[in-house]
């Protein structure tokens, strides 16, 4: 059995919600954080994920090649637009994607848009920001908590929508049973702590449907409670055998 649930708000400060998610496809997850002014993220979000989904949709089984492939439709989809809308040319955008392939849960990322898992009590984040801040963090230049409230911690390295190459991070993992997933936009994890989170997944039963939204509406009223600087999308993916 999988249960889950998405939700994608403003936040405090921005004018209009940037990140876009897409739940269309059966046993598929898009998630998208866009950037390029006013108009310019919300554009580059939503058609990454709606390529994606529309690319994978059509494919008879999911692996990390298709999902990275994917991505690659979502780059040539958002350069189109820049051709025709030359105002947009600033735009782009993270992107994380997940799917579910059997017992495995296969992915692909670009950005710092994050997939965390939940397995035996300990949360864990399994792609790595391709920021600035996570640059400097792997060159011991830079600790997790400094991180946190450096300047340039919001300047990714590697975005989709920018260039005609794009590299794509790929991985896959067993699923056991009550693996729990949670992919979110920087303005979840920028917002609310780590062990926070943890807390929060750990103590909710996860049964339900419901069960699932309740969690969303805490994880959510962390990051309001923490100020909501940026627009906050998460999904949360249940894993049941």
């Amino acid at each position: 059995m999988i249960l889950t649930y998405g939700e994608s708000e403003k936040g405090l400060v921005r004018k209009v919600n940037e990140d876009a998610i897409n739940l269309s496809v059966n046993n598929l997850y898009l998630l998208a954080d866009g950037m390029g002014g006013y108009d310019g993220g919300q554009i580059a979000s939503s058609l990454a994920v709606q390529s994606a989904g529309r690319f994978l949709g059509s494919v008879p089984a999911f692996s990390e090649q298709l999902l990275k492939e994917s991505f690659y439709a979502a780059n040539r989809a958002i350069l189109n637009e820049k051709k025709d809308n030359p105002e947009l040319r600033s735009m782009g955008t993270t992107m994380v994607a997940a799917a579910e392939v059997g017992d495995k849960l296969v992915w692909a990322h670009v950005g710092d848009s994050r997939l965390y898992r939940f397995q035996q009590g300990k949360l864990e984040q399994i792609t790595v920001d391709h920021s600035f801040v996570m640059e400097l963090v792997n060159e011991g230049k830079l600790s997790r908590a400094e991180m946190r409230v450096h300047p340039r911690k919001n300047e990714i390295t590697r975005a989709v929508g920018i260039e005609d190459e794009l590299k794509v991070d790929t991985g896959s993992f067993a699923l056991e049973n009550g693996t729990f997933i949670l992919l979110c936009t920087d303005g979840v994890s920028g917002m609310v702590e780590d062990r926070d989170l943890e807390s929060l997944i750990a103590s909710s039963p996860r049964k339900t449907k419901e069960d699932l939204k309740e969690l969303g509406r805490l994880i959510m009223e962390k990051v309001y409670e923490a100020g909501a600087r940026d627009n906050a999308s998460f999904i949360l993916i249940q894993f049941w055998n």
